[in-house]
């Protein structure tokens, strides 16, 4: 029998009225999370999962500790250690042109041979990159996806900007595809699940249907009840960039492979050292526009800092769930944390919170808030207009009482359209304002930045340039 390290305490029923107060506080139907402790020294660890609420308001079947979860955007982390294998087998490397590997690929407006696997794995590609197209369910899903890229147009020059892009991590897929000769979903299982022995590492539909999941929760602005959301799942064609859902236990051992220098199981590596370095090391510093989830990015991760704790992490969104996935490596530990609802972008970060102050005495920073009144929103006159990318819009406008508005209106994925008007208020960078849906929604914020010689806005962590001025 092998040995547990258990260097921490780990009480998984004292978590449970935990979570079950923070979720219910922030009306979320459900949370599922967890930590890992790994003791480099000895290679041993030690993880403990708890779970409250349930896994949806339709049925009330309850979560457990081994819910599967949508991980979203946690998957690019995944699909950028693929490449980074392929990059190990000599296959690619980071300054290998995309049109390298595929030849065809066209886009609107910039040459692709331009574009290189770092930009991509870097978000600095300036491909356009909230394209969720549904090109169906067949195993050529991503490749006709990629096909239909050749209408779409791009934020900037390759290398000149920063702004993250679905798009791109789908490209990346494909690119896996085509060295591999199978579908992503195939080469995840091989490259990932089969190596870290992972058995709820999944991407299909009627494959997570066969284990109790969590069904994500929407509802309109305004409204103050959650529903089911309309649709379970994104589409199969943006796989690479955002649908793989996981038990929380899975994507521990996924994170603890980071910690363990890419070990995987039976001695089989997921990467090299080198490869987990590079993944981890800062490749992009933000400028303060784009910084304002983190002020690093890697190959794949984001990058941070806790109150001096090396942090690399990634987040994850898609209908109606959001998911955590946090690795502090020179302490040893990993935080995951799943949420179908609710206020989740409070009640994710107060999970954490409360993790990194158990386990790590750390003090979580306090999200954002303005620092005045939105009647204290002054702007420059130039920059009022319209920015847009190919999912969404933005109209930055003053209202008839004078009032910083933007009037947002989004193509819905799975849920329809969206147009809604949200209040500036100003916040503690100069440019920057933070807004709001209404006061069950989470504070974003949207910055006024220039990226190669345009002018533009930055909704979150998505650069929207400026397409119209004002009406006069």
């Amino acid at each position: 029998m092998s040995k547990t390290y258990s260097p921490l305490q780990f009480d998984a029923a004292r978590w449970q009225p935990i979570l079950a107060d923070i979720a219910r506080r922030h009306h979320v139907p459900g949370i599922v999370a967890g930590v890992l402790s790994y003791d480099k020294t000895t290679g041993l660890s030690q993880r403990f999962a708890a779970s409250t609420g349930v896994t949806s308001l339709s049925t009330g079947v309850e979560n457990t500790p081994d819910t599967l979860c949508q991980i979203g955007s946690i998957s690019k982390v995944v699909t950028g250690t693929m490449i980074m294998q392929l990059r190990e087998e000599g296959k690619l490397d980071l300054d290998t042109p995309v049109t390298d590997i595929l030849p065809d690929l066209k886009l609107a407006d910039v040459d692709p041979s331009t574009i290189t696997i770092h930009h991509l794995l870097t978000h600095t590609s300036g491909i356009d990159g909230d394209v969720f197209t549904d090109t169906g369910r067949g195993d050529n899903a991503v490749e006709i996806y990629v096909d239909q890229l050749a209408e779409v147009h791009s934020l900037f020059a390759p290398g000149e900007g920063w702004s993250y892009s679905n798009s791109g991590w789908v490209l990346l897929g494909r690119v896996i595809e085509v060295l591999d000769g199978c579908t992503w979903d195939e080469a995840l299982q091989n490259r990932i699940s089969k190596r870290l022995g992972l058995q709820k590492f999944l991407t299909l539909p009627e494959h997570v249907m066969m284990h109790r999941n969590q069904q994500g929760h929407v509802r309109a602005p305004k409204d103050t009840q959650w529903r089911l959301a309309p649709v379970s799942t994104l589409p199969r064609s943006v796989g690479p960039a955002g649908i793989i859902t996981s038990s929380v236990d899975d994507l521990l051992s996924f994170a603890g492979s980071f910690l363990a220098g890419g070990k995987g199981s039976d001695g089989q590596p997921l990467l090299s050292e080198e490869s987990v370095k590079m993944m981890t090391d800062t490749q992009v510093k933000l400028a303060p526009g784009a910084a304002v989830m983190v002020p690093r990015w890697g190959l794949g991760w984001m990058l941070n800092d806790w109150e001096g704790h090396p942090v690399f992490a990634h987040g994850g969104t898609t209908i109606g769930n959001k998911a955590w996935l946090e690795v502090l490596p020179e302490d040893g530990i990993a935080l995951v944390v799943f949420c179908n609802g609710g206020v989740a972008e409070l009640a994710g970060p107060e999970v954490l919170a409360a993790f990194s102050s158990e386990f790590l005495g750390i003090t979580a920073k306090a999200p954002d808030r303005p620092i005045a009144a939105k009647t204290e929103a002054k702007i420059a006159p130039s920059l009022l207009g319209t920015y847009a990318d190919f999912s969404s819009s933005i109209e930055v406008h003053l209202s008839e009482d004078g009032q910083l508005q933007g009037k947002v209106e989004r193509k819905g994925v799975g849920s329809g359209d969206e147009s809604a008007i949200i209040e500036f208020f100003p916040s503690e960078t100069a440019n920057q304002y933070l807004g709001r849906l209404d006061t069950l929604a989470g504070w974003s914020h949207f910055t006024f930045d220039e990226v190669d010689g345009e002018q533009c806005l930055y909704a979150d962590i998505r650069c929207l340039r400026k397409v119209e001025a004002e009406k006069a």
